[in-house]
């Protein structure tokens, strides 16, 4: 690829940038959220159109007008949003767009879908609804659609963000082998030690520009990291402060629904200290989004019991929130980062004032008598947007006019704010760059410090081993901790995320 340029309205997306990939290799394109790693992976596959430059694949120059043309070419791409339709078999999903005829020989596509099935070492139940897949097993059905299309240069995006660290490993052990039979994959990833152990060459983009392009062997994880921010990395703080033997929180035999009527929680009990930052391991979709409704009040339990400290002069006391409102929770001390800023977080048409006081406008400073006090409200906008130094035009302007790490710096300041008792954060440090990262742990760590417990959800494992005190594991709604002594062992808990 050389001179890929693309803008998005005021945004240059891509700036002149090149990418040449060796054939037969493993190639990542590494840099922060926003750098344009997606945008020039989706050029070279045809699913949007550039505003200059040009390509070659395999000698010949190429210009795709759309994805089919691509992948006629041999190029197969799988985002971090899998393609993969539940209602459907994994046999009918596997070949959905590729059926090749108007009738289907469904006898001899399952013959070959079995065939490349054992090429990679993988097992499907074909006549399965793809609904009962792990993430894994979607993941690897991506890749036989690849395989299907007869794929030689395979994009991933992301394609260990929702795996265990085993899955992630079994995965990389079926790339190496596709590369061995001449394949050629590009990795799109912000997961450093899978470039260094498992790729030969990676290029650094920022900001729409490709500023390296290196060895893997001439070049380690830190340099990698100080290219992809521009400088320095922030270093995580450890904690200096003793736990209190205080329960913010207990909760005890939860059983919470999810959206399918299934049991998405059964009977989870657990309990949170003051000054403790607990994190909640397990891939996608194993109960974790049930889970902080039910603890913020957005669900309403099956059965068992949620119990916050109470807020009278009496410490000892609890007071039973099963079925509080979220008014009563955020009143009590709850503080709540979205998973979805979009839908739980902001209200885009609204300021950033507006915004300041969000669920907490019940609450000092921002209420007077019946109604909110706009100064209070201007003056607590601007410390939740200085804290993670949120850049904006204006506090009277619509949040819509920020970048979503913008939005998402806001949000994570803002529950921070009002000395917090207990925080929820789903993803904290969604679409931030690596030092953004480490402020807004740093925030959760200070809050913690000033007496406050947190639970975080995540799906980089890497990122709670660094940052919290334990980790729950959560696997098919059932919750676990690792046993005495693993507490903070990589593959203790990803084998407790697959449920071993």
């Amino acid at each position: 690829m050389r001179g890929i340029s693309k803008r998005f309205g005021d945004v240059q997306a891509l700036d002149s940038v090149d990418l040449e990939v060796e054939a037969g290799t493993i190639h990542a394109v590494v840099g922060e959220n926003g750098a344009g790693k997606t945008t020039l992976m989706r050029a070279l596959y045809g699913a949007m159109t550039v505003y200059s430059g040009s390509m070659e694949v395999e000698g010949r120059k190429v210009s795709f007008a759309k994805s089919a043309e691509a992948i006629a070419a041999g190029i197969g791409m799988v985002s971090q949003h899998y393609g993969i339709i539940p209602e459907l078999t994994c046999l009918q999903n596997l070949i959905l767009g590729a059926e090749g005829g108007a009738v289907i020989d469904l006898a001899g596509a399952r013959r070959r879908a079995s065939s490349l099935a054992a090429r990679m070492g993988f097992e499907f139940d074909w006549d399965a609804d793809a609904a009962a897949l792990s993430p894994a097993g979607a993941q690897k059905l991506e890749i036989l659609k690849l395989l299907w299309r007869d794929a030689r240069i395979m994009i991933l995006d992301e394609p260990t963000a929702m795996l265990s660290p085993a899955d992630g490993e079994a995965l990389f052990a079926s790339l190496s082998q596709l590369v061995a039979e001449g394949a050629t994959v590009i990795l799109v990833t912000h997961r450093l030690p899978e470039v260094m152990e498992h790729c030969k060459r990676v290029t650094v983009l920022r900001a729409g520009k490709r500023v390296e392009e290196k060895l893997v062997a001439d070049t380690n994880a830190a340099e990698l990291a100080r290219l992809i921010v521009g400088g320095e990395v922030v270093q995580p703080v450890a904690r200096d402060y003793e736990i209190s033997s205080e329960e913010v929180i207990r909760v005890s035999s939860l059983t919470v629904r999810g959206s399918r009527g299934d049991e998405a929680l059964k009977s989870v009990s657990f309990s949170l200290r003051g000054r403790e930052l607990v994190g909640i391991a397990g891939v996608d979709g194993s109960g974790q989004r049930e889970l902080f409704y039910a603890l913020s009040g957005m669900a309403t339990p099956v059965s068992g019991s949620i119990e916050f400290l109470s807020e009278a002069e009496d410490r000892t006391a609890r007071s039973d929130k099963t079925y509080a409102s979220v008014a009563d929770r955020l009143k009590a001390g709850l503080r709540i980062i979205p998973e979805d800023r979009h839908a739980e977080g902001v209200v885009e048409d609204w300021s950033l004032e507006e915004n300041a006081s969000l669920g907490l406008q019940r609450l000092a400073p921002f209420a007077r008598g019946g109604s909110v006090d706009a100064r209070a409200r201007r003056e607590e906008a601007g410390k939740i947007a200085s804290r993670f130094a949120t850049k904006h035009g204006g506090l009277g302007n619509a949040m819509a006019s920020l970048s979503g790490g913008n939005q998402q710096r806001f949000v994570a300041a803002r529950a921070l704010e009002l000395s917090p008792r207990l925080i929820l954060a789903f993803q904290p440090a969604r679409g931030l760059d690596l030092n953004a990262t480490e402020h807004v742990y740093q925030g959760l760590r200070e809050a913690c410090k000033a007496g406050a417990a947190a639970l975080v959800v995540s799906f980089d494992l890497d990122e709670l081993l660094e940052h919290c005190d334990r980790l729950l594991v959560l696997n098919r709604g059932v919750m676990t901790e690792p046993a005495p002594g693993l507490e903070k062992d990589r593959e203790a808990v990803g084998r407790l995320m697959v449920g071993a």
